[in-house]
């Protein structure tokens, strides 16, 4: 079932959230953008439905647990957002959080990302994949699955982090997972299917949600924000990008450009937008950053 933005902003939501009280600028991803009013009329909606299923989730779980388990530790609904680079997965994911949070006060919601599971920058090279990084063969996926089992048996989990800046996983930081209410999941790599893999990631997460944005928008929006970093974390001698801190605007492009084609763009079109129809809700996202329409592949 899909809605155009101008449908689904006359869907009824009972929340009340106070958007006042959120701050955008941790929220939005670094070149990425949303009104409250974008927020407001799009996102409410989902919040509510989202809520509802977590809700029959944790009854049903509740449920099974007591009547014939014996056990009494949260099994988490599980949310997943991917798409492809620099399509705004993490401020979807962030944004989804903290709605989650204030609609639903008195659950734990919680979010990991799948960045901190890419092998460590040695391995990678070693392997003589870094320009592959990204790809599905660069994560430890084994060890993603086995995380997110044992997070929906009830342990605590000590997720792997990552930075950004020195482009590795953060060694002894960890983030660690103890029975939430609601879990996000966020990556580009969350709904892959392998042939001979007896396990799947998507095995363990209960609503999957794409964003979905053209190949050339995402070109654009991934050089605009490599043009940006450049002029800042770049420029400090811990990023992994230092190299590229002197360069001109010009080279900076040619450099962006290249990446992109050599990089991001084949896996994007190999390994992550065939993933979209696994998805149960896909946002279709424009190239002023505002969702123009939803699709329901399942409610």
């Amino acid at each position: 079932m899909e809605f155009s933005k101008e449908e689904w902003q006359k869907v009824q939501s009972s929340t009340n959230i106070e958007l006042d009280d959120i701050n955008l600028e941790e929220i939005l991803s670094f070149n990425d953008y949303a009104t409250k009013q974008e927020i407001k009329s799009l996102y409410f909606p989902l919040i509510d439905l989202l809520s509802e299923k977590a809700q029959r989730h944790m009854d049903y779980i509740s449920y099974v647990h007591n009547k014939l388990l014996n056990k009494h530790h949260k099994t988490p609904f599980i949310i997943g957002v991917s798409g492809g680079v620099a399509a705004g997965k993490s401020t979807i994911a962030r944004l989804l959080l903290e709605l989650l949070k204030k609609e639903n006060p008195t659950w734990k919601v919680d979010l990991i990302t799948t960045d901190g599971y890419i092998l460590p920058k040695q391995q990678l090279l070693e392997q003589n994949i870094m320009s592959k990084k990204g790809f599905p063969e660069s994560y430890e996926t084994k060890t993603l699955i086995q995380h997110l089992k044992a997070i929906k048996a009830g342990e605590k989990v000590a997720t792997y982090t990552y930075s950004h800046l020195t482009y590795d996983r953060l060694v002894e930081q960890f983030h660690y997972i103890h029975q939430p209410d609601i879990l996000i999941i966020e990556g580009v790599n969350i709904f892959q299917v392998h042939s001979q893999a007896s396990e799947l990631v998507t095995d363990y997460i209960d609503y999957k949600i794409y964003l979905d944005v053209a190949l050339e928008v995402m070109k654009k929006w991934y050089i605009e924000r490599f043009l940006k970093l450049q002029q800042s974390a770049f420029q400090k001698p811990e990023s992994h990008f230092y190299q590229y801190k002197d360069l001109t605007e010009t080279e900076a492009i040619a450099i962006a450009k290249q990446l992109w084609t050599n990089v991001n763009e084949p896996n994007i079109l190999h390994n992550i937008y065939p993933t979209k129809n696994r998805a149960d809700l896909v946002l279709h996202k424009a190239e002023n950053h505002t969702i123009t329409r939803l699709t329901y592949n399942k409610f």
